[in-house]
């Protein structure tokens, strides 16, 4: 468990080509980017950071001393510089996003307990990705895609829009009861596993991140994957073997109905926020914010705005909504000329690159009007009638 610490600098988490210069020139991977944990890791935590709707919190944790660690920081507010040089970054789990960490004494007894949840899971239709710590455990990293949800029956999806006004609490209720199953084997108890990463509040090592022996690195989409020594990374002269990220797999898992059937069952209504809402709402309308068709008055409100600062946010706001609306080549032009009417905060090559590496989000009305709330700009918003 991760306890949050004093604030301390962040340089002092980071290798220097001054105090060590072999860390360094590792990390940097001599200039090129197919070897480069600092490029690759910065690039995957931003895509992470996207892929949460700019949410993702990051801490530094010292190489040689397990007590220091910085203060819980967004990764919007950390430079490039913070990230790309530090030896070991936790990560918050993301909200779709299940972690199961075998933690026994042993890398042989983790190797063996992976395989078997691995095995599992992937009967089940999810698609995991296995990590090797850099230490003793191994970690599974399984990404839901929620629009799965979509393919259950149209009873069980009303009974969802019945249950929860919001989204963010169904996503909330169902992540934290999907990871204790997953944790817990299927309720079959086979194996044990880390129980504290059922409710997503902890932060877990960053992929291509320091750990005791080596750091910690990508291993394969199966459990057959996994290699029964253990592939360890690190700088010294005798391994000088680098990390790798894997892809961002989303799972579609085969069960998704008697997954939400169980869920639904075990539900305390008296917990529940639930609603009446329209009978028009559907799932997927839910699921996507909004009507697909249509910009919200409030991002009309935004495209208007000339923002003291949350330029990037902003940025992000306008990439995805604009996009459901007028495609690709008209909403990349339209937060071009946001971006000059503005001030050009933000260079044109680093608008379409963010553009080119941008998944299609879907922003709930809550998130916007939070952004719209902390720039000053609450009294733009006319409000938006779609849930």
């Amino acid at each position: 468990m991760l306890r949050q610490p004093t604030k301390r600098k962040i340089k002092m988490f980071q290798a220097t080509p001054h105090k060590d210069w072999e860390s360094y020139d590792y990390i940097l991977g001599k200039g090129n980017n197919e070897l480069s944990i600092s490029v690759q890791r910065y690039k995957h935590l931003w895509t992470l950071n996207q892929l949460c709707g700019l949410e993702l919190v990051l801490s530094f944790k010292d190489k040689d001393d397990s007590d220091k660690w910085t203060k819980w920081t967004s990764f919007d507010k950390l430079t490039g510089e913070d990230i790309m040089y530090a030896y070991d970054i936790h990560r918050s789990i993301l909200p779709n996003e299940v972690i199961v960490e075998s933690d026994y004494p042993t890398y042989e007894e983790n190797y063996e307990a992976t395989r078997l949840i691995g095995a599992i899971l992937e009967g089940k239709g999810f698609k995991p990705s296995y990590y090797y710590s850099g230490s003793k455990s191994i970690h599974i990293h399984v990404l839901l895609d929620f629009k799965s949800l979509l393919n259950i029956p149209m009873k069980l999806q009303e009974e969802i829009l019945r249950r929860f006004k919001y989204k963010t609490l169904f996503v909330k209720k169902f992540m934290t009861y999907l990871r204790r199953k997953m944790i817990s084997c299927w309720d079959m108890k086979l194996r044990e596993f880390d129980e504290g990463l059922a409710k997503g509040r902890h932060l877990i090592r960053s992929e291509m991140s320091r750990n005791k022996k080596g750091y910690k690195t990508y291993l394969g989409s199966s459990f057959k994957d996994l290699p029964p020594i253990p592939y360890i990374c690190n700088e010294t002269k005798e391994n000088r073997i680098y990390p790798k990220i894997g892809p961002i797999n989303l799972s579609k898992p085969h069960n998704c109905e008697e997954l939400i059937t169980e869920f639904l069952s075990r539900l305390d209504d008296s917990k529940c926020v639930a609603k009446a809402r329209r009978k028009e709402v559907s799932l997927k309308m839910w699921l996507n914010g909004d009507n697909p068709q249509t910009v919200k008055p409030c991002v009309e409100k935004l495209l208007e705005a000339d923002l003291p600062d949350g330029h990037n946010r902003a940025m992000f706001i306008l990439l995805n909504e604009l996009k459901r609306v007028y495609g690709n080549d008209r909403s990349l032009e339209m937060v071009k000329d946001w971006n000059v009417r503005t001030g050009l905060k933000v260079r044109e090559t680093e608008i379409e690159y963010r553009y080119k590496m941008n998944r299609d989000y879907r922003l709930g009305c809550d998130y916007i009007k939070g952004f719209l709330k902390e720039t000053g700009l609450i009294s733009v918003c006319n409000g938006c009638t779609r849930q």
